[in-house]
């Protein structure tokens, strides 16, 4: 295969960003940090794949459990599928910024030679099951205007020809496969998402959102982005929209409660790819996340605090942080890119976190119903004070009063990780006081109450019966 590739058009860029708004250019901004950091994270994978094939003459093999001493290292077939996935997200900003286009292509063409390459077809051959997973980045290479007509070939030849035997799928797995195979028969423009099989999903039943899991949260995340290819076609969803964004807004008051800036992102694009308006949650979560990019000039992953500031094995910070939070700051490039192009719908405008200074504001006494500053104080202690509990400290009260939903998500999540049932009360009874009590945390701390209540009735009348 040559590994020349063809370069779209860049059209002239002049006087677009200067008449932008600045909502536009800071998420625009955004998009361009993300491809940057796609760009020297795979060239790092790539060079740390072929020093492990040169050093053991093959992949190295985990051995057994061993206290690790540096942050896990990159894997180079997620990186590749993740990076032609942004890829593909930008594709449809090109000609809005001239740096933006450049760096795309550069991407593009470190990308080619791994999502085509020698391992992909072994992979294609040995496990043809999940041909359409292992050609995931050069589909998304394809559609972005980088195509191979040699390499759809083969891939033509696997995929329709005999059914290939392969593993159970999980719905949300059925649902990506769909999802490709429209995307590599050139269908997702004109065809919806197979609706049987969205019904299956995670999203066509409610969301545990006082119990569900980090993985969980994830795959909401990802049937929204398959369904809605990326949030360029309409989603139907099987349940009310309505419910379907109060889920979202719960699960990220949980990802922001854990200070994972990487869940939140993904969280975030349910609105744009969904073509919600944003909520006031929404997009208070949204500032917080660029704020925190702007101090670090990344977005830490889930792990970096752990490993900042360590001199595990040896490793440089650039890859400690490429490590730990290269996938963070990728989705928060694919929120920022599908933000700019939800058509009909207005960016989320910017809310006055950065603007405030960390000071906290007394509240009258006797005030009711309660403030949120009084619920913020009132929230189950942690170890630490995530860093939306302290930007939302600083805004005064009349700015914080849309937010009361967000401290209640995290009330009863605490409560109920903790099995704390007084909690749970006060958590509920204060969702009363507040008139906020028709969101699904109230309406499943409620059942999980009476659930209580009902075995404790059972454990009762059976002592009495003995």
């Amino acid at each position: 295969m040559s590994a020349v590739v063809s370069m779209p058009m860049v059209r002239p860029v002049v006087g677009r960003r200067s008449v932008a708004a600045r909502r536009r250019d800071d998420l625009l901004g955004r998009v361009h940090l993300a491809v940057r950091m796609a760009r020297r994270t795979l060239k790092a994978a790539v060079a740390a794949e072929e020093e492990g094939l040169l050093a053991e003459g093959g992949r190295e093999a985990s051995k057994g459990p061993v206290a690790p001493a540096a942050p896990a290292a990159l894997v180079l077939g997620k990186v590749v599928g993740e990076a032609a996935m942004l890829l593909r997200t930008t594709a449809p900003l090109r000609g809005e910024d001239e740096t933006l286009d450049v760096e795309s292509r550069l991407l593009a063409v470190q990308l080619v030679a791994q999502a085509r390459g020698a391992r992909v077809r072994e992979r294609l051959c040995n496990d043809a099951g999940r041909a359409l997973e292992h050609a995931s980045a050069h589909l998304f290479l394809g559609d972005a205007g980088y195509p191979d007509e040699a390499f759809d070939r083969l891939l033509d030849d696997i995929l329709d020809g005999e059914d290939a035997c392969g593993p159970e799928r999980l719905p949300n797995h059925q649902l990506e496969c769909a999802w490709l195979d429209q995307i590599r028969r050139g269908r997702v423009e004109v065809e919806p998402i197979d609706e049987e099989l969205l019904v299956a999903t995670c999203i066509g039943w409610p969301l545990d959102v006082l119990g569900c899991s980090t993985l969980d949260l994830y795959m909401f995340t990802h049937v929204v982005m398959y369904a809605s290819d990326m949030g360029r076609r309409a989603v139907h969803p099987p349940r009310p929209v309505e419910d379907i964004l109060a889920e979202a807004e719960a699960g990220l008051a949980a990802a922001l409660d854990a200070d994972n800036f990487d869940l939140a992102a993904e969280l975030l694009w349910t609105w744009p790819m969904l073509r919600q308006r944003w909520s006031a949650a929404a997009v208070f979560a949204l500032e917080l996340l660029m704020r925190v990019q702007d101090e670090h000039a990344f977005l830490p992953g889930p792990d970096y605090a752990r490993w900042a500031g360590r001199s595990g094995a040896g490793l440089a910070h650039e890859d400690v942080v490429q490590r730990t939070s290269y996938h963070a700051n990728l989705v928060m490039g694919m929120l920022c890119a599908v933000a700019l192009q939800t058509e009909g719908e207005r960016l989320p405008e910017p809310t006055r976190i950065s603007a405030r200074d960390q000071r906290s504001v007394a509240q009258p006494a006797g005030t009711r119903p309660r403030s949120v500053g009084d619920l913020l104080e009132r929230l189950p202690a942690r170890p630490f004070v995530p860093r939306w509990q302290r930007a939302l400290a600083a805004l005064d009260e009349h700015e914080r009063a849309a937010f009361a939903s967000l401290c209640f998500s995290a009330w009863f999540r605490r409560a109920a990780s903790a099995n704390d049932i007084p909690r749970l009360r006060e958590a509920l009874a204060a969702t009363l006081e507040h008139d906020d009590c028709d969101g699904p945390s109230a309406h499943q701390a409620l059942r999980r109450l009476q659930r209580i209540t009902a075995i404790g009735r059972l454990q009762a009348e059976a002592m009495a019966s003995r």
